[in-house]
């Protein structure tokens, strides 16, 4: 099956107490962002453990006697291995599983037949091209430990009109109870939290259509309208929340999805005290192509972003960028921070004409981002048979990831011409290169 070669970042989708054992200075950097630095990093919680989940794409190709009609995917996550502590959170998630399910087959139905129609509409033209549709999906991991796990799910789909739409929504879960956390539930104050978000939109992206017009209350009214009917896609992240305004909501299409972070260790008081906990260290997968802020250990607050340029994968944190070679395509990139204060990007992607992701390493615990060369060919993938080397780049395939969540314990899939695929346990080394995990 064509693997998908980049992702653009479904549809466009329908959407009190304040900590006081902490205090932050401003740094101001040569490109005039302020970045926070905390003496001491209050919300860290050292008893939350990581959980382990999967994440698995299957692909499905309709056609007919006359060619391609749809290309699809659903995207389902699940619990490797199960404890007392989980059993809420592995019931949830086959609720969710099977809920994808349902509703991804009733949506391909649904475009496979308008796709038909299409194409028999063009040909009453006289049209003799016709360019299959498509709807696919994915999901990242913004948050997995024994206090929550928080999904982004990611979508697009193409209908023959000029360009594709893509969107995002999170689904955000209490592991404890299974049960799916609204922002009454994480949040202390609405209003607040309005304020919040409108004035990290405007200190991130000062250059954005929405600070060009003026008077114009778009973006005030925007955020009120969805974070008052609880609408407003959002992640609960390991240091914080992120929320999510898809194309169109308050920008151009040509904007992408505008993303507001709030901290913990800025805005104490919006998250009530359950939830306003973070894990010493931690896992976050990115959404490629957009920012993120997050903070590390030793209290500095950062922003990240993973995208492609014209030679390949570009790194940016904060404003030192890093242009990197090979290939961009379906990027799927985990943040990595560790208690230690060293923190680090495994970005998977694929090469120019390769069917399996191939694991690159950044280390950003310095003042620029820096390419660490891997030894072997390892990738997070986890449904590479023993006999790989005999498949092609058009073979049907599905797609499952070892998804990153303890930085000390993880699996990686190793490729060797001579050993065939072996499963590697896996724990980050000293130099940020994955290493034996030991026991």
């Amino acid at each position: 099956m064509r693997q998908l070669k980049k992702i653009a970042a479904p549809l466009a989708l329908g959407a009190a107490v304040a900590l006081s054992s902490f205090a932050c200075t401003g740094l101001l950097l040569a490109a005039g962002e302020n970045v926070a630095v905390c003496e001491a990093a209050s919300y860290v919680d050292k008893t939350l453990r990581p959980i382990q989940l999967s994440v698995g794409t299957h692909y499905t190709i309709d056609r007919d006697t006359e060619g391609e009609l749809l290309r699809s995917s659903r995207t389902i996550v699940t619990l490797v291995g199960s404890g007392e502590d989980t059993g809420a959170m592995q019931e949830a998630l086959w609720a969710y599983n099977k809920a994808v399910v349902e509703k991804r087959q009733q949506l391909r139905e649904d475009m496979l037949a308008r796709a038909i129609e299409d194409r028999e509409e063009r040909k009453a033209y006289g049209s003799t091209s016709f360019v299959p549709h498509e709807t696919f999906s994915d999901v990242f991991v913004r948050r997995a430990d024994t206090l929550a796990v928080s999904l982004l799910e990611y979508g697009e789909g193409y209908e023959g009109g000029a360009h594709n739409i893509y969107g995002v929504m999170g689904r955000n879960f209490d592991v404890s109870t299974g049960k799916e956390l609204t922002l009454d539930d994480v949040f202390t104050d609405r209003k607040a939290l309005m304020a919040a978000i409108e004035s990290r939109l405007r200190q991130d992206y000062p250059k954005a259509s929405f600070m060009e017009s003026g008077g114009s209350t778009l973006l005030k009214e925007m955020v009120e309208q969805m974070v008052g009917n609880g609408t407003i896609p959002w992640t609960l992240d390991p240091c914080g929340a992120t929320f999510y305004f898809n194309p169109y909501l308050i920008g151009s299409f040509m904007e992408g999805i505008f993303t507001a972070t709030i901290l913990f260790n800025e805005e104490p008081g919006l998250f009530h005290e359950r939830y306003r906990h973070a894990p010493a260290s931690y896992c976050m997968e990115l959404l490629p192509y957009n920012k993120v802020r997050t903070s590390f250990a030793k209290g500095r607050n950062s922003s990240i972003k993973v995208g492609g340029s014209d030679s390949g994968i570009l790194v940016t944190v904060d404003d030192k960028k890093l242009d990197d070679s090979g290939e961009a395509g379906g990027l799927r990139p985990v943040l990595v921070s560790l208690a230690d204060g060293r923190r680090y990007l495994y970005v998977d992607a694929l090469d120019a004409g390769e069917i399996w992701e191939s694991t690159r390493i950044y280390d950003i615990s310095g003042k620029v981002p820096v390419h660490v060369p891997m030894l072997r060919h390892m990738t997070r993938r986890a449904d590479i048979p023993d006999n790989y080397a005999e498949l092609t780049e058009d073979s049907d395939m599905d797609k499952v990831f070892y998804i990153m969540a303890d930085p000390m314990h993880f699996n990686m899939s190793e490729l060797g011409a001579e050993d065939g695929k072996i499963t590697r346990e896996c724990q980050v080394g000293a130099k940020g290169l994955p290493e034996a995990a030991r026991e």
